[in-house]
């Protein structure tokens, strides 16, 4: 870490002052390769019996410089508590959350849209027809911004993803946080930091 050390204790600081973060650690090389290598293959799984997954939040904060991994308190630490997603297929959206209400509305009264949940409509006249065409399909999970490192000017291209239930625990191990309530999740920050 070299001339880096400074800047990183000022962010993992930061870290560990946000209500809710009960650990903070940054992830060595071969966790993150091991990590990555698990949520590998978790995407292979069938989810919301739709098709297969593809964690990008989690995928590009384990590319960073740097990864930190955080078990938080999930009904406290500051985070989306519901994914962003997509279901794609190739380029084109299949499936979206809608935060607008009337937007909602207006998709809500066409009988060709299904609502997975409240805000997230699959449309369903776009689904591919065939079976190879369907094993192509994918609920993205898009990165998010991490609100704790906003303002950090040390920090850059920084991103949020929540790992699977598979990768949490994971992480949970690597921290010896295993067997602990129920009530604590897991995230992960991956950031650049400036030179």
């Amino acid at each position: 870490m070299g001339g880096k050390k400074e800047p990183m204790e000022r962010v993992l600081q930061t870290l560990r002052e946000c209500r809710g973060a009960v650990a903070v650690r940054v992830l060595a090389e071969e966790e993150k390769k091991a990590l990555f290598e698990l949520e590998r293959r978790v995407e292979d799984n069938i989810v919301f019996g739709m098709c297969k997954s593809r964690n990008d939040g989690v995928r590009e904060a384990l590319q960073r410089e740097f990864t930190v991994a955080i078990v938080i308190q999930s009904s406290i630490f500051q985070y989306p508590h519901h994914p962003h997603m997509s279901l794609r297929y190739d380029d084109q959206v299949l499936g979206e959350s809608i935060t607008d209400r009337e937007k909602r509305e207006e998709l809500r009264n066409n009988a060709s849209n299904f609502f997975l949940w409240d805000d997230f409509v699959v449309y369903m006249k776009k689904l591919p027809r065939g079976r190879e065409a369907r094993e192509k399909m994918r609920m993205i999970f898009h990165p998010r911004e991490p609100l704790q490192l906003r303002g950090v000017p040390c920090v850059a291209n920084s991103v949020f993803g929540t790992p699977s239930t598979e990768g949490d625990a994971l992480i949970k191990r690597v921290m010896n946080l295993q067997g602990e309530d129920a009530q604590l999740g897991t995230c992960l920050l991956g950031f650049n930091l400036h030179r």
